[in-house]
């Protein structure tokens, strides 16, 4: 049995939860909390929460020694086979000085939590936080020793009842939590290289006008907002459109090996890949240089969605086939190719493949396969697989007489 244990606490109650809200040292989490494997009976799924810890655990742990920054939401631990000892604070005294006479709510809510030792504690959400905690301390890192982490511990019943109540909390945490949208991590992620030079596109690319172009919307393929006084805007291209851009350019961005990727000559070198791909597309296809010298409107060029180009998967098809073009060595036979290719439908190239009857198909197969096609126009497909891109474009076109297109001049 280990030895008491004082713990300060918050104490509140939501629902018919009563909660504590206190921090524990990363030596404490490694001390005194079980992992589900420890727990009699953890090997019955309906017996125990916990999900099966995967690699991510190693991840948590290399983050908490290497950012300085580092930071977790609260984990919520359940408390069982013993109940601590709940002391209030007298602060009666503080209520005074704060010229209050609610001493009671003080004293209800801040005491402390006397653990006898025999307590077992679990994690009811936060397991991989939790093991990636105790995996980083294991480390004998002293600098970690200061780190405090957000708990809150409710009370396990260990019985049939207190084990469904248990596992109901477990799947109201984790089911009402609302994750951060994709949309919100390109603007907040400072992690993800491809997330920080979209921001820098988004804000700085000349033709983008400080990002009025660009739609900062949940989906990638919303293109159309509202402003706060209720007024429309039609935008070229959204914010995840560029990301998906920023993740296909990524491979031409050479690092060297063993460094870290955010270093800003990398983010630079992204950003100048981004920059060139725009300035490439923009000036080889007739449609975006009409659109931005202002001589062509988006609601005529989407009507219908007849004009690929101007929808999210039109510029992913084209950051693709850029990067083969590239890496080949093709920039300038493409720069002669794609204004002879027909994006728009009916009639295109890609009419029954990513373009159907006014409907987008934006599967990864009808992606994949148009954008073969068009390096296949191009003449910048192998030949060696001809047969096989056919194939594919008669099951995705459900033609099975399908021939492919001849190679343009």
């Amino acid at each position: 049995m280990k030895k008491p244990w004082p713990l300060p606490c918050l104490r509140g109650q939501l629902g018919s939860w009563i909660y504590y809200s206190t921090v524990m040292t990363g030596a404490e989490l490694k001390d005194r909390v079980m992992t589900s494997k420890d727990i009699r009976e953890s090997k019955a799924l309906e017996d125990y929460l916990q999900r099966d810890l995967k690699p991510r655990v190693s991840k948590i742990a290399t983050y908490i020694q290497k950012r300085n920054d580092r930071f977790f939401n609260s984990i919520i631990l359940g408390v069982f086979d013993a109940l601590p000892e709940w002391i209030q604070l007298d602060l009666r005294s503080l209520a005074a000085t704060l010229g209050t006479n609610d001493s009671e709510h003080l004293e209800d809510t801040i005491g402390v939590l006397v653990f006898s030792g025999g307590e077992k504690m679990f994690a009811i959400d936060g397991q991989h936080r939790v093991e990636g905690i105790k995996l980083a301390h294991g480390s004998h890192n002293k600098f970690l020793d200061s780190d405090q982490y957000s708990v809150l511990m409710v009370a396990h019943v260990d019985d049939s009842k207190g084990k469904v109540r248990t596992r109901r909390l477990f799947c109201d945490i984790n089911k009402n939590a609302v994750a951060v949208s994709e949309g919100d991590k390109v603007i907040i992620d400072e992690d993800d290289i491809c997330a920080i030079v979209t921001r820098r596109i988004f804000a700085e690319y000349h033709e983008f006008g400080n990002g009025k172009e660009i739609a900062v919307s949940e989906r990638k393929e919303v293109l159309t907002t509202v402003d706060s006084s209720g007024k429309t805007h039609q935008h070229f291209t959204s914010l995840l459109a560029l990301y998906t851009v920023a993740k296909k350019l990524k491979p031409l961005c050479a690092r060297a090996k063993g460094s870290s990727l955010l270093t800003s000559e990398n983010i630079e070198e992204l950003r100048l890949a981004m920059e060139e791909f725009f300035d490439f597309i923009f000036q080889v296809i007739p449609s975006y240089s009409l659109y931005f010298k202002g001589k062509a409107a988006l609601a005529t060029l989407r009507k219908e969605n007849r004009n690929l180009l101007f929808r999210p998967i039109g510029l992913e098809i084209l950051s693709r086939v850029y990067v083969v073009a590239y890496k080949s060595g093709e920039l300038d036979n493409l720069r002669d190719m794609l204004p002879k290719i027909k994006f728009t439908n009916p009639g295109g190239p890609l009419d029954g493949v990513v373009w159907v009857a006014g409907k987008i198909k934006a599967g990864s197969k009808e992606k994949g396969a148009a954008v073969d096609l068009i390096l296949l126009l191009c003449g910048l497909f192998s030949t060696t697989r001809h047969d096989e891109l056919k194939n594919r474009l008669r099951v995705i076109t459900q033609d099975e007489k399908y021939e492919l297109p001849d190679l343009l001049d």
